[in-house]
């Protein structure tokens, strides 16, 4: 249990931060994209209107400030072509250095015929002026280039990486600080159920052996043989009770190779008259030789306690059946039967302890059974899980 606690923990944290983080780097990244592209719009903007690339395309001056900006990548790297009316290249005035050809002609058809002054059109942040005779100014930024850099791609995804290492690792820290109090309630209940258990079972048993001496004496009264009713089914609690608390204090538990196959067939057969005369149509299907390592008592009681829930809830002429089949190195243990089901509002807390669905509650269930098969399956490695629909449910145990 404080496994599953310190799991839900690193798991719910994780996720809330990495939600949190991707949300806010998503935000920032676009945030300081458009600042970029705004930044860059104002700068060919200032090549187009001031006019340094047309009134002398030698200006030293304005070249070595567009190649400075080239090479520091702060801008993006510089296109500045003349086109006619129509839209078609006539002099490239300026050539990125990066780019020998220059500006494709068909890069400038999407951008022309020019709607406004200038923007954006993929990775160009572009501006234009018009000219004399029809023509047009057009000065091109592509900011795309340093993006699209191996070494900055691999260098941000090993930071990211390392970040969400490095929290992993903290939240797995903090959990054990986070689910210390939950411990220490859930080994105080364990202790309370036990000690109780035990306590309780001098008086009962005292209880039960007068009102079984008083029956003896030949009285029948009802009230007694409700007693005697009363302190068998407390009995049965408190053994349920020991048996679970048991289950979760031991860790290690001895394990052997055993013949699954045989242990299967020998507790159907066990159930099989208990069926029978309650007009059940009892069937199994058990593969042979298969075999496993845990512990053989655990799966015992695991299968008594799936096959006895399963004839509990079956009506006189409804069916059962069993089955154990392995394939690809997975074993499963099923169990079937007819019946009014499980409602799927129940389905979710059918394994905890002490609950019972509406159409399950009679006097001899405590709702520890399904706990109790829980504990078993989990503590032999493998994971048990239900499924209930026009009235028919299966329990399947599978072990890898």
């Amino acid at each position: 249990m404080e496994r599953e606690l310190r799991n839900k923990f690193v798991i719910v944290t994780m996720l809330l931060t990495s939600l949190v983080f991707g949300i806010f780097f998503t935000v920032t990244h676009f945030y300081y994209q458009y600042w970029f592209d705004m930044d860059t719009l104002q700068f060919v903007e200032w090549i187009t209107e001031s006019g340094v690339l047309l009134n002398d395309p030698s200006d030293s001056a304005a070249r070595n400030l567009i190649e400075l900006n080239e090479e520091s990548g702060f801008y993006g790297f510089v296109t500045a072509v003349i086109v006619s009316g129509d839209g078609e290249i006539q002099e490239y005035l300026y050539k990125d250095h990066h780019d020998g050809a220059g500006i494709s002609q068909k890069t400038v058809d999407k951008i022309f015929p020019v709607k406004d002054n200038g923007w954006k059109h993929g990775t160009y942040i572009y501006a234009s002026k018009a000219l004399p005779e029809g023509q047009y100014l057009l000065v091109l930024a592509e900011t795309g280039n340093g993006d699209r850099s191996p070494l900055r791609f691999v260098t941000t995804a090993l930071l990211i990486a390392a970040g969400v290492a490095a929290l992993l690792l903290i939240t797995l820290y903090l959990s054990r600080f986070v689910t210390a109090p939950a411990k220490v309630a859930m080994l105080r209940e364990k202790q309370f159920v036990s000690d109780a258990s035990h306590e309780l079972k001098t008086p009962l048993g005292a209880i039960s052996i007068n009102a079984q001496a008083l029956a003896s004496k030949g009285n029948d009264d009802r009230h007694l043989q409700n007693i005697l009713t009363e302190s068998e089914r407390m009995s049965r609690l408190i053994e349920r009770l020991l048996t679970l608390s048991k289950l979760e204090e031991t860790a290690d538990i001895p394990k052997t190779a055993f013949s699954l196959s045989s242990c299967a067939e020998e507790m159907a057969l066990t159930y099989e008259s208990v069926a029978y005369d309650k007009g059940i149509d009892y069937s199994y299907e058990i593969a042979e030789s298969i075999s496993f390592y845990a512990n053989e008592d655990d799966l015992r009681q695991l299968m008594a306690i799936l096959i006895d829930n399963a004839i509990k809830h079956t009506e006189a002429d409804g069916h059962i059946h069993i089955s154990l089949n392995e394939h690809s190195g997975r074993i499963a243990l099923c169990v079937e039967n007819t019946g009014k089901g499980i409602a799927s509002e129940d389905l979710p807390h059918i394994f905890e302890r002490f609950y019972q669905a509406d159409n399950a509650r009679t006097d001899s269930s405590f709702g520890l059974g399904l706990a109790i098969a829980k504990r078993l399956t989990q503590r032999n490695h493998g994971s048990i899980s239900v499924i209930s629909d026009l009235g028919r449910t299966r329990f399947t145990v599978t072990f890898q």
